[in-house]
């Protein structure tokens, strides 16, 4: 069964609507215009900004619980760049708390890697902070100090991979972004979208197809080496301390996702073809219509012919 136009309806519905981002951008700018205020105050050089993430890669998910959000990153100015001449991390979190922290009737967050602006809305932003050294920045960890991290290049990078590909890596970005939330499987986002960027197999006007074969490279590849290494500096490995636990947990959900997803397709039933995704995303994933069963595929369910691929 061809369930392309069932998958681009439900990324529809995970997507974030225009209204909140518009809402995003609004609190982005507000926040902006408060810390060049404090900073100017304070007799400090206006820092500079840089929004990042799945909101600039556009791979953000409408969640579940409708807690939505935004990271904004601050780059303060006017630093050498010998770090012994630095403020500490804890000291650059105080002053972007103390910034924004009448901004809205929540508290803020003050996390190791950002101060989290929460709004009664039921969204958030996050403002990492860095100081530039050497053309690299340095992120301001509250534990660890001052550490190598580059949220701009991880958005290039990534940039990059869909310009080389298609929107297509997007939308499976996005589809599993919300499987993940909706299954409770221990994955992040960053890590979905490392994998899927990595072992990304398109197939033209078939997002389930794609969906189906970028997942089958992801199970190849893990099931080879279960690293997933972040392809920009300081190029550590996200599951490095991943415990065992996790790691089942992680391989026997995609392997289930893999096998669901295969049941669906060669599926010739429209109601069984929508319970069986429903169960996978949940009910925000649409009714399969009859209208979807123009297919060509092989006879042995779990095996699917790449007619139609994109050979990208």
């Amino acid at each position: 069964m061809n369930l392309h136009r069932s998958f681009i309806g439900f990324d529809g519905k995970i997507k974030l609507s225009a209204s909140k981002i518009d809402k995003l951008k609004t609190g982005r700018d507000s926040l902006r215009a408060d810390i060049k205020e404090w900073f100017s105050e304070n007799s400090k050089k206006q820092p500079k900004f840089c929004w990042q993430g799945s909101f600039a890669m556009k791979t953000t998910v409408n969640p579940i619980s409708d807690d939505y959000d935004l990271d904004d990153g601050v780059y303060l100015q006017g630093y050498s760049s010998n770090e012994n001449e630095w403020p500490s991390a804890t000291s650059v979190h105080n002053w972007v708390k103390e910034a924004t922290d009448k901004r809205t009737s929540l508290d803020s967050t003050d996390k190791n890697t950002c101060v989290r602006v929460n709004y009664a809305d039921g969204y958030h932003i996050d403002l990492p902070i860095y100081i530039m050294k050497d053309d690299e920045p340095y992120l301001a960890h509250k534990s660890n100090g001052w550490v190598l991290s580059d949220p701009k290049a991880f958005t290039d990078w990534f940039i990059d991979k869909v310009n080389e590909n298609d929107e297509q890596l997007r939308r499976l970005v996005r589809y599993l972004k919300a499987w993940k939330e909706y299954n409770n499987v221990p994955l992040k986002g960053i890590e979905i979208t490392i994998l899927v960027a990595e072992n990304f197999d398109g197939y033209d006007n078939r997002d389930d197809k794609a969906l189906f074969s970028t997942i089958e490279k992801i199970l190849n590849t893990l099931d080879k080496n279960f690293s997933c290494v972040k392809p920009v500096a300081p190029g550590e490995n996200l599951f490095e301390n991943i415990s065992n636990t996790k790691k089942n947990t992680i391989l026997s959900s995609l392997t289930n996702l893999r096998k669901d997803l295969s049941s669906a397709i060669f599926e010739n039933n429209d109601e069984t073809a929508t319970g069986i995704l429903q169960n996978l995303f949940g009910t925000r994933f649409p009714k399969v219509e009859s209208s979807n069963k123009s297919y060509v595929v092989t006879n042995s369910p779990g095996v699917l012919k790449h007619d139609g691929r994109s050979g990208r």
